[in-house]
């Protein structure tokens, strides 16, 4: 059991870890966000790169713990977890950067802006709720999803990374509520950065991913 977790050590302190999961390169948005700064956006970058990192790792791990037979040790199952949680980190954090890089308002003639009305009785309340889930205590992401069964959207909390996400769910718009997002620039006031945050989205990117 612990030979596995001293490989993840020693592969962590490395750095030279590859495998099928690449570094997306995020760099156009320098420059062009509001409030939200070049040198906060490349440390963010960093972090997510180690996300990346160790869902290689962990996928190369576990193959090789499945080779010896110790796919049914406590270690295994460890493993098995924590995959989870960098993959969810590294994947929220791409379509977090993807869905910034604010070029233009939605248009009130837009699908997404037309569905948003229908699901939330007014643009402004879906704007109202989904800064309020923003609010919530504790580290996390807020994510406006679509449900794959019905269509409907929901502004939904993701505690971390992996807990709370709706099930076959269709993510729109993806916001980092984790400290390191908006703490070097707005210390603990929070509500600052995601006013930042909402000026800041590409809303062509999140209609690009609404289902209709």
């Amino acid at each position: 059991m612990k030979k596995y977790f001293y490989i993840v050590f020693i592969f962590l302190m490395s750095g030279l870890i590859a495998g099928p999961y690449q570094v997306k390169d995020y760099s156009d948005l320098l420059g062009r966000l509001q409030g939200i700064s070049d040198p906060l956006l490349k440390m963010h970058f960093t972090l997510y790169q180690g996300y990346v990192k160790n869902t290689n790792l962990l996928e190369d791990s576990l193959a090789e713990m499945r080779k010896g037979g110790e796919d049914k040790t406590i270690a295994y199952g460890a493993l098995k977890r924590r995959f989870g949680w960098e993959y969810d980190g590294m994947v929220l954090h791409e379509l977090y950067f993807q869905n910034l890089g604010r070029e233009k308002d939605l248009s009130s003639k837009s699908l997404l802006y037309q569905k948003i009305v229908k699901d939330f009785g007014s643009f402004e309340n879906w704007r109202k709720d989904f800064l309020a889930t923003g609010m919530i205590r504790g580290i996390g992401w807020v994510i406006l999803y679509q449900d794959s069964t019905n269509g409907i959207l929901h502004n939904v909390w993701v505690d971390e990374h992996n807990i709370n996400h709706l099930a076959g769910g269709n993510p729109l718009l993806v916001m980092d509520v984790w400290e390191h997002a908006y703490i070097t620039e707005y210390g603990l006031n929070r509500g600052a950065y995601l006013d930042s945050f909402y000026n800041n989205i590409n809303w062509d990117i999140v209609q690009q991913r609404l289902v209709h």
